[in-house]
Parts: C-alpha cells; sequence; structure tokens
C-alpha cells in the first residue's frame, strides 16, 4: 500500500513537471492585448466562434466597422465571407456595419492584404484595429498583420477565450491542441523566413508552400 502511495505520489510529480515544462511551448504562441476601442474589427478566417467573437466585441462598442473576409468554398458550398455577414448579423450587429471581402485567400498573410487594400481605399479612417482569432494563432497573426499594415496601424489582438474554442490551454492534453501547437511553430518559423529572410527565386519557390 505504502509503495502504491509512493509511486502515485511520484507520477503526480511527474505530471505536474510536465505541464510546467510544456505549458510555455503554448504560452509563447498567445498574444492578448487589453481590449480598447479601435476604427476596425476582423477576424481571421476559420472557426466560426472567431467570427461571432468579433460581432460581440463590435456590439460592445469596440468598433465602428466588422471586416471580414473569405472567398468560394468548395467544402462548404458558400461564400465564407457572406456566410461571416450572415452569422454577424444573426448575432445583433446592423447590415451596415459590416464589410466583406470575397477574394479567395489561402493564408493569413493574404488577409492582411486584402485588409490593407480596404484601408488605403479609407484613407485618414483607419488607424488601429482589433484581431479576433485562436490563441495559439495570435503572434503569427500579429506578425504578419503589422508587416503588412505597417507601423501606423495600431493592432490590439483579442484571442477567442480558450472556454470558446476547440483547443485547450494544456495543449498537450488532446491531439487537436498538440498539433495546432506544433504546426504554429512551424508556420511561425516559415513565415520568418518567407517574408522577412528571402527574396527573388528563394522567395517565390517558398510561395508554393502557403496553402500548408
Amino acid at each position: 500500500m505504502k509503495k502504491s502511495l509512493t509511486a502515485l505520489l511520484i507520477l503526480v510529480f511527474l505530471l505536474g513537471m510536465c505541464a510546467f515544462s510544456l505549458r510555455p511551448l503554448g504560452d509563447s504562441l498567445v498574444v492578448q492585448d487589453p481590449l480598447e476601442k479601435a476604427d476596425l474589427i476582423t477576424a481571421s478566417s476559420g472557426p466560426e466562434y472567431r467570427i461571432i467573437y468579433a460581432a460581440e466585441l463590435y456590439k460592445k462598442g469596440l468598433g465602428a466597422v466588422l471586416f471580414y473576409t473569405g472567398g468560394y468554398s468548395e467544402e462548404n458550398q458558400r461564400s465564407e465571407a457572406n456566410w461571416s455577414k450572415y452569422l454577424a448579423k444573426i448575432t445583433g450587429v446592423p447590415e451596415e456595419a459590416i464589410t466583406i471581402d470575397e477574394t479567395s485567400v489561402i493564408s493569413t498573410y493574404d488577409e492582411a492584404a486584402i485588409l490593407q487594400k480596404y484601408i488605403e481605399t479609407h484613407p485618414d479612417t483607419i488607424h488601429s484595429i482589433i484581431l479576433v482569432t485562436d490563441a495559439y494563432h495570435t503572434r503569427r497573426a500579429k506578425w504578419i498583420y503589422q508587416r503588412v499594415l505597417g507601423e501606423g496601424i495600431h493592432i490590439i489582438m483579442a484571442p477567442v477565450p480558450f472556454d470558446r474554442t476547440e483547443l485547450s490551454k494544456n495543449w498537450w492534453s488532446d491531439a487537436k491542441s498538440r498539433r495546432f501547437v506544433f504546426n504554429e511553430h512551424l508556420k511561425y518559423l516559415y513565415y520568418i523566413l518567407r517574408y522577412q529572410f528571402s527574396t527573388g527565386s528563394f522567395q517565390r519557390w517558398l510561395s508554393q508552400f502557403d496553402r500548408f
């Protein structure tokens, strides 16, 4: 009995140490800024909870415009931008407050570039944005949005709370979270290589991996 209890205590200790050492790998991907009012709120394409959370932030008075992107999805048989608009409307956002762009996107960079075009067509009106996405996607998203939009745009990261997503703060505890964290580390390194340290033909060669 005493040996069993000792073994159990050792196991609990090892699991605790494992969690203590693994958590920073996920936390290093998370950027959460204090929420403040911005000129525009946007959500990175993906799960519907991102779209709805962005709409809720609008209803709290944190932005003047909701901006959604997303082209036609063969898998879902719909325009993703239009679907986002529909979701925002049924949560209570007035139609006139929602702007969409149905250009097809394959990456976070594409979404940032589309938003940049929108900002350019509305000079001197957008100086700050709230960007909604999954927590583990926030660091890469902020890095690329800031690079595309420039330092003149203040970016406020608003990750969807974990309890409203399909991911876990204890990311090592389930397969989906483990894949997400692992992939985000790879994608972040890829983005730095692709958009900061590569040029010319090498950069063009790297572009074939953008959709992954």
